[in-house]
């Protein structure tokens, strides 16, 4: 009985050491783990050739030509060029001259060996030299010199990679994001559109009758069309799917001409289309010239912002807009209101009917459960059309749409027709019906657009505008 006492007690001792054990080895274990996730530390890292103040100038010579890098504030200039260059991009340059660390010295061997008699790129704030040869055989290291001395140091390559930046490493190519979900403003102006009036201007004015309805009836914002057509209701999120579908992709690609001299050479004398997209903080511009294929795919040149460089682009991002039409903008819909905001509409041809909103007693505007209701009476030609039939003829008219549009054509003679419709706050929509053929009319709101539109619905809405007028 007590060997087995004995037995167990030593059991028991045995099993504590070895948990004792265990949490010390996994305390140290994640002690280590703690510290291979930090940074090292500056000793480990090798030992520190360079150790200067910020540069606030410096030189820089490599194969894409000779900089002289001047720093006045927080920004960079490079004499020479009229341009705004990356501040993060040069101060990768700058770097060199604060703190630059060695993992290996090599000493006594030609400097020939690795590309030092020669340097490939060379970085001087005044106090320090620092020319870098040729890269280690695993891509890891630059073999480094400074001042002219015969000592070699192998230096990690990502800390000497930025002494290669050239012009296109350098110049500025950030572009503001306009929130295609929040646009304000969008124009395309085709510069050379063989006659085709294919300019599209939309925007978003809160004073507009068409936005303004738009705004509260849905609670969210609505755009106006100008052109090529005036007064189109623009629905934003029709343009999520058509010409805004690669707009976050407008990013600058790479730099073709720091200072053109013929803007010919890259067909922005005469541009295939100029852009411009506004929210309410960011806006972007730019014109499209020609396209040049590339390995990675077809890129366009062009001038963003106002800037005198010349980018590239990706052609992908900029078809949407070059290719647009007014379809991918607008509902098909010639004049199309909530009544509320009308009243008066006047249908003039072979035949005429003026149709009336009118607030008679009770039959006004009324406030029902939170939200506007017209119950004024309506007549056609001083005739009262009872409401649920009205109704209906009413979705007729603004019902009205078109098949197709043409840009660059005018209608001649005397249209046959006309629908105006006048509204609450004092303004007009006219639209002007010319016969086009024995289906179709052509019909205009100014300009030199003109939309098809089928007799068979013109045709519907006069009889029914006669039915109830009789």
């Amino acid at each position: 009985m007590r060997n087995r006492l004995y037995a167990l007690v030593g059991a028991v001792i045995l099993l504590a050491v070895l948990l004792g054990a265990y949490i010390v080895i996994s305390g140290r274990n994640e002690e280590a783990s703690s510290s291979e996730a930090q940074d090292p530390p500056a000793e480990e890292m090798g030992n520190k050739i360079v150790d200067g103040k910020p540069a606030e100038s410096f030189t820089l010579k490599n194969e894409n030509g000779e900089f002289e890098f001047v720093k006045k504030g927080d920004e960079w200039s490079i004499k020479g060029y009229d341009s705004s260059f990356s501040a993060p991009a040069v101060s990768e340059i700058a770097s060199v001259f604060t703190g630059l660390y060695s993992e290996r010295v090599i000493e006594g061997e030609e400097l020939s060996k690795y590309g030092l008699d020669k340097p490939a790129a060379s970085a001087s704030d005044g106090n320090v030299v620092i020319n870098a040869g040729t890269v280690s055989s695993d891509g890891k290291y630059y073999y480094v010199s400074l001042d002219g001395g015969e000592d070699v140091y192998m230096v990690n390559s990502s800390a000497i990679q930025p002494l290669f930046y050239g012009l296109n490493d350098l110049i500025d190519k950030s572009v503001q994001k306009v929130n295609t979900d929040a646009i304000r403003e969008l124009s395309i102006d085709f510069a050379d559109d063989d006659g085709k009036n294919r300019d599209i201007y939309i925007a978003y004015d809160k004073d507009d009758p068409l936005a303004r309805e738009y705004a509260e009836k849905n609670g969210l914002a609505a755009l106006v069309m100008q052109k090529p057509i005036k007064n189109m209701l623009v629905y934003p999120y029709n343009l999520q799917s058509s010409v805004l579908k690669n707009a976050s992709s407008l990013n600058i690609k790479d730099l073709a001409d720091i200072a053109p001299e013929d803007l010919g050479k890259y067909g922005l004398d005469k541009p295939k289309f100029t852009l411009y997209m506004a929210d309410d903080e960011n806006s972007i511009k730019i014109t499209a010239g020609n396209t040049f294929t590339a390995e990675e795919g077809e890129y366009a040149y062009v001038l963003v912002n106002g800037r005198k460089e010349v980018f590239t682009m990706d052609q992908r991002a900029l078809e949407p807009f070059e290719n647009a039409r007014i379809a991918d903008f607008a509902e098909k819909f010639i004049s199309i209101y909530q009544r509320s905001k009308v009243n008066e509409i006047d249908i003039e041809g072979a035949k005429s009917y003026k149709i009336e909103f009118k607030a008679e007693g009770e039959n006004d505007f009324r406030e029902e459960d939170g939200a506007t209701r017209d119950y004024r009476s309506t007549y056609i030609n001083g005739k009262l059309i009872e409401k649920d039939v009205f109704t209906d003829f009413y979705e007729l008219i603004v019902g009205i749409g078109f098949d197709d549009i043409a840009y660059g054509k005018k209608s001649e003679g005397k249209p046959e027709l006309t629908i105006t419709f006048k509204l609450a706050d004092g303004s007009s929509d006219k639209a002007e019906y010319y016969r086009y053929n024995d289906s179709f009319y052509a019909v205009t709101k100014g300009g030199d657009t003109v939309m098809y539109v089928s007799e068979q619905t013109v045709r519907r809405v006069m009889n029914t505008a006669e039915e109830l007028s009789k």
